[in-house]
Formats: C-alpha cells, sequence, structure tokens
C-alpha cells in the first residue's frame, strides 16, 4: 500500500512554482486555484455507520496511548496495533470510552512517529492498514471511540514529497513547503536564538521544529485539499477524530509570528466544517500555552482543546494541599465556550504537560489519586496517559535516548521479564520500578492506583452529572476551610455534592449551600457514591457539616424538594 500511495501522489500532485524570501499573508489560498493540473480533493465524503452515542466525546474518559510502548504482540520489542487490540478488554474493564492513538502512520525514526513519512500509511512495525481497521472496529463493538494524532503543521524530511521538493527547485510540488534564497534570521515563538530556515542544495526551507521537520506550506491550496483528503481517508475507515499536533504554528507571518495566527483560524474553520460533515466526528487541538485554545465560538473551530495551564494548576494545588490552586483549575476547566469543551489531563507524553503524576506527588499515591478524582469528577474532558492507572513514574534519564522519551517508555503489564511488554528485546528500557508498578500486581489489590481508577471512572459513567454536568462552585467553612474545597455537579434531575479534603489530616468541612442554586430548597443526603454508605443527613440551616479523610474526594447525591 505504501507504494501504491506514493506513486499516485507523484502522479496527481502538480503545478510548479518558484521559492519565495518570505510567506505573505495575502497569499493565502490563492496559489493554484484556476491551475488544472493542481491537486484538488479526490477522496469523497462517506462517513460510516456509527453506534457511538451522540456528542459521544462530552461523557467520555480518553485513554492515550503511544502504540510501540503498549503492547508487543510479535515479539519483535515495538508494541503494536495487534498488541493494542489484545488489551481493548483491559480498557473496557478500566472504563475507557475514548482512545487516543499516538501518530500510528508511517514515519522514518520509527520512535515517536510524530516525523510523518506518509500520512496515509500505517507505520509498517505497527502493521498494515487490515489492523488498523480491525481495531477500530473491535473497539466500537466495546463502544470505545478512536481518535487518531493528526499531525499536518509538518512532515518528514524523508517524505518522497519533500525529497521530490528539496532536490529540484522546478519539481510539481516544489511550493507545498516554505522557500527562501538564505537564512531569514527567525528564531522559534519559545527560543529566539533557534534556526529554523534550514539550508538545502537549491535554497533554504523553513521547519519550525528541526531540520527534519519541514513544515508544510498551508498557504497552498493544493495542500489544503491534500490534508483535507488525508483525514476524509482515515473518517470514512471509521476512525472517530483526530487529535491535531502543534495546531498554533500551521501559518507563518514573519519572524516572531509564528504561532497564533489569524490565518490558522481561518484553515480550522474550513476544517471543521469538514468535520460536520461526519456526525459523530470529534477534533481536539493541542496549542500549548499560546493564549489562544481554537474553539472559536464553541461551533466552529475545534470540539475541544487540552488546558495545560489546568493541569498545571491541579498538579500544584494538590502537591501544595493550595485550595486556590485546585479551585483554579476548577474555574479554568469550566471556562470553554459553550459548546465545547476543555481537555483535562494531569501528564502526557510532552514534558511540558508535566512529569508523571506518581514522580510529581515524590510518591504519594494518595496524592497521586486526589488528583486523578479531582480531574475525573470535576469539569472537561479527562485524558488518561498510559500507565498513568498504574502510578508509572518516569524512567531515569540515563535509561533512554533523549529528555521527551522519560515517559515514553514500555507499559507494565507484570513482574516478569520486561514487565510483560515483549517476549523479545525491548526497543526502548523498562523502567526497573515495574515489579512494584503493574498491572498483574495491582488487579488483586482493592487498594490499588489501578482499582481506584476503576472506581472512581466507573462513577463517571454511570452519572451523566459528573460525565458532562454543570459545575458551581461552593463555598467552604470553619477552620478546616482552607483545605477543603465543594462543588455541585448538575445534570436534568440529578445533582451530585463533590467535597474534597487536600491535607495529610482528616477534617471536618462546612460546605455552605445558602445563595447557590440549591438555596432555599429542602436539601437531603442520599449516600457517598464511591463507597456506597448511606448518610440520609438533612440539610439545616442552609449548611452542612461533613467529616473527611485525608486526601480523599467524596461524591454525595443530593435530594431536593
Amino acid at each position: 500500500m505504501r507504494n501504491v500511495i506514493i506513486c499516485f501522489m507523484l502522479a496527481a500532485f502538480a503545478a510548479a512554482c518558484s521559492s519565495t524570501s518570505q510567506p505573505e499573508s495575502e497569499s493565502v489560498a490563492l496559489n493554484k486555484v484556476n491551475d488544472p493540473n493542481a491537486y484538488k480533493e479526490q477522496i469523497e465524503v462517506k462517513p460510516p455507520s456509527s453506534s457511538l452515542p451522540e456528542r459521544w466525546w462530552e461523557s467520555a474518559v480518553f485513554y492515550e496511548v503511544f502504540v510501540r510502548a503498549y503492547y508487543d504482540s510479535s515479539g519483535d520489542g515495538h508494541g503494536d496495533i495487534q498488541g493494542l487490540i489484545s488489551k481493548l478488554d483491559y480498557l473496557q474493564e478500566l472504563g475507557i470510552t475514548g482512545l487516543w492513538l499516538m501518530p500510528v502512520t508511517e514515519s522514518e525514526f520509527n520512535t515517536n512517529g510524530y516525523d510523518v513519512k506518509n500520512i496515509r500509511a500505517i507505520e509498517q512495525d505497527y502493521g498494515s492498514m487490515e489492523d488498523f481497521q480491525q481495531l477500530v472496529d473491535e473497539a466500537h463493538q466495546r463502544g470505545i471511540g478512536v481518535i487518531m494524532d493528526l499531525v499536518v503543521n509538518h512532515s518528514s524530511s524523508a517524505n518522497p514529497i519533500f525529497q521530490d521538493a528539496v532536490s529540484n527547485p522546478n519539481s510539481k510540488y516544489r511550493d507545498w513547503f516554505i522557500w527562501a534564497d538564505s537564512d531569514l534570521g527567525w528564531g522559534r515563538p519559545w527560543d529566539r536564538s533557534a534556526t529554523v530556515w534550514h539550508p538545502s542544495e537549491h535554497g533554504y526551507y523553513y521547519g519550525l521544529f528541526f531540520d527534519f521537520l519541514p513544515d508544510w506550506n498551508f498557504r497552498n491550496q493544493e495542500v489544503v485539499a491534500y490534508m483535507k483528503d488525508s483525514a476524509k481517508l482515515w473518517l470514512n475507515m471509521g476512525v472517530d477524530g483526530f487529535r491535531v499536533d502543534a495546531a498554533s504554528h500551521l501559518i507563518e507571518n514573519g519572524n516572531g509570528a509564528q504561532e497564533n495566527q489569524p490565518d490558522n483560524h481561518l484553515f480550522y474553520k474550513e476544517f471543521r466544517q469538514l468535520i460536520n460533515q461526519y456526525p459523530k466526528a470529534f477534533i481536539v487541538a493541542e496549542a500549548p500555552f499560546t493564549g489562544d485554545m481554537y474553539m472559536g465560538d464553541g461551533s466552529n473551530e475545534f470540539h475541544s482543546a487540552f488546558c495545560f495551564k489546568c493541569s498545571q494548576k491541579l498538579i500544584y494545588g494538590v502537591i501544595k494541599s493550595s485550595k486556590r490552586g485546585v479551585q483554579a483549575y476548577l474555574t479554568m476547566a469550566n471556562s470553554a465556550p459553550a459548546g465545547a469543551n476543555f481537555a483535562t489531563l494531569l501528564s502526557n507524553h510532552d514534558p511540558f504537560a508535566g512529569e508523571r503524576t506518581a514522580t510529581a506527588m515524590k510518591g504519594n499515591l494518595d496524592k497521586a489519586k486526589l488528583a486523578a478524582s479531582l480531574m475525573l469528577t470535576g469539569p472537561g474532558i479527562p485524558f488518561v496517559y498510559y500507565g498513568e492507572e498504574i502510578g508509572m513514574t518516569v524512567i531515569e534519564r540515563s535509561l533512554v535516548p533523549w529528555d521527551d522519551a522519560v515517559a515514553r517508555i514500555p507499559m507494565q503489564w507484570d513482574n516478569t521479564e520486561n514487565a510483560g511488554f515483549t517476549t523479545g528485546t525491548t526497543w526502548r528500557n523498562v523502567n526497573p520500578d515495574y515489579p512494584q508498578f503493574n498491572v498483574a500486581q495491582q488487579v488483586e489489590d482493592p487498594d490499588s492506583m489501578l482499582k481506584h481508577y476503576q472506581k472512581v471512572i466507573a462513577l463517571r459513567n454511570q452519572h451523566p452529572a459528573l460525565a458532562s454536568g454543570e459545575f458551581e462552585l461552593l463555598k467552604t467553612t470553619g477552620n478546616s476551610s482552607r483545605h477543603s474545597i465543594a462543588f455541585l455537579r448538575k445534570h436534568s434531575d440529578e445533582t451530585l455534592l463533590v467535597v474534597v479534603n487536600l491535607s495529610d489530616e482528616e477534617v471536618v468541612a462546612g460546605v455552605k449551600l445558602a445563595g447557590t442554586s440549591v438555596a432555599n430548597k429542602q436539601v437531603q443526603l442520599g449516600k457517598e457514591l464511591l463507597s456506597g454508605l448511606k448518610v440520609s443527613e438533612q440539610v439545616t440551616e442552609q449548611e452542612l457539616e461533613l467529616t473527611l479523610p485525608a486526601y480523599s474526594v467524596e461524591v454525595f447525591s443530593l435530594r431536593l424538594k
């Protein structure tokens, strides 16, 4: 399939174009529109039937998987699609209803996958298109939606399209990339001293991240058409959407104007129109710390965007037992425009997202459980990074080839050799702590991290108020109020009260209902839903008192009259 796709692209791409000294914003969407030989959209929109609920993502709990690091079914030391398929029952038991796949398309370096060599083919180490179709189908049978990383900002320098463009100034698709006659001296938005114009035999090309990742030229409508066609290819197979990598860097308007440009929004609004033709497709943006979340008015760009500032506030708040920090997290996570939702997380594959939670908490698993409980009971769409559910930690830096790799290591399934990840030689070192932190060991322990995740995710899945309900922050009173937090989650006729103790000691928390949406109503506590214990306490004078264990989150049903 790889050769067929490449030959197809080389035959279909068209129209030579000379290099430019600097991209101009006025040229957006004008390139080669009238050229009869230019690449135009060719793949039809064919939404497959789907058993997923309408707007399924709003109530989903997502799980981020690095396929190469998850489970090896073949014994070659690399995780693969069949390995992931064999673990779908595990994910279903965990309560996962959404799966985010880090890049599974063909890459050059066969490591993390963000150096995409062919956006329309499956990485050969992972399996075949048939394997991928099986994964999507079997996930759907378990009620799990599947989204995949869509890497559109840049390509691999090994991509045959770029190879032709860089070797021939008269290439049919020279203008699919960005060229200059000399190094224009630009830096990166986060590192002004970096080099982003890279020399070649026939001019300098723009690559924001590295010289082996040349940026696509989204001012060229052929590139736009090609990317939309590529998205349709996967959506037609049943993929339920995309996480768009580096969404804020798509189009450049000069040195220092390389992120959050108005032109980006024009493309994403056009892309959303395509996505809307697939009624159950979902897109989430990665635009870290740029001040622009790309959700537009809530209906015309992304459905969601990762809130990295939210996770910073949550992790800080739990580490420091800071009420202000956690309340800031909850408030920010609830601030997406109507019709959209923030994606919340504790960590992911990128260091800027924060360390793995157990590492950040310096091994204090009670705090790690507390952070997970807050993410899973609070507003937003939660994304769990693989291994968080068993308290995986980052590996010692000396044991992996580069900094980013410390959190991209094999999943720890049991205490046998290689953590049960492979019967062969692992492509990357396993964390030496795997005998203490693995799935098999925690399945049998009712107090384990894994069991905690299962319990809280199950509660979220069972209660629409937690999954997608309204959020209302309450006031806490008393001597312990600086360590206690309370909020309501409401959906239809269900109202839940969530009360949190951030401290390492048992506290008595006062919760004030006066001035809230349940004020002046007769309120009775039903039962604590995580433990199942009945409380049946009548609330008097619009205030109640609750005794909370250390580092705990308790969820109560409320009866309102």
